[in-house]
């Protein structure tokens, strides 16, 4: 049996007053595409310390982080991977991606779940659920072959 390492990759449900918070990205050969905010560990941190620093990054936010309300299991060919989403409060509304933040393209609110199906968000697995009330304890969603489709 192969021993793998796993890698750690956290994200933020976060709605403001002009709905849910997700980043804009864009890939040569892919186009464009849409995350909630969030990225993977560095060296020595702990998922909220990494969530915490990946949104005042990514969106410009300090955030407050309330609970883990899914998470999931994804593979590539290379690679194992654990998804943690959390719901997070953002401690102000000034929401503007970091000069140093070379990944995302924008800040982008989506008001509903029409608005969401419309884009090519991910993970797909959240598109009917995010609207809804979100779980009190956190849900698996299961396993999925990275990168999604």
């Amino acid at each position: 049996m192969v021993k793998i390492g796993i890698k750690i990759r956290v994200s933020a449900i976060i709605f403001d007053s002009k709905g849910l918070v997700l980043t804009k990205h864009f890939v040569k050969g892919f186009g464009e595409y849409f995350l909630l905010p969030g990225g993977g560990l560095e060296k020595g941190e702990d998922p909220i310390e990494a969530l915490k620093r990946e949104c005042k990054e990514e969106i410009g936010v300090d955030i407050w982080v309330e609970r883990l309300v899914y998470y999931k299991s994804a593979y590539s060919d290379e690679d194992t991977y654990l998804d943690l989403i959390f719901l997070c409060k953002p401690l102000s509304n000034n929401f503007k991606v970091s000069p140093e933040e070379q990944n995302v393209k924008g800040v982008v609110f989506i008001k509903n779940e029409e608005e969401l199906k419309k884009i090519n968000f991910f993970p797909k697995q959240i598109i009917q659920r995010i609207y809804q009330p979100l779980p009190i304890s956190a849900e698996f969603l299961g396993k999925v072959k990275y990168p999604e489709e």
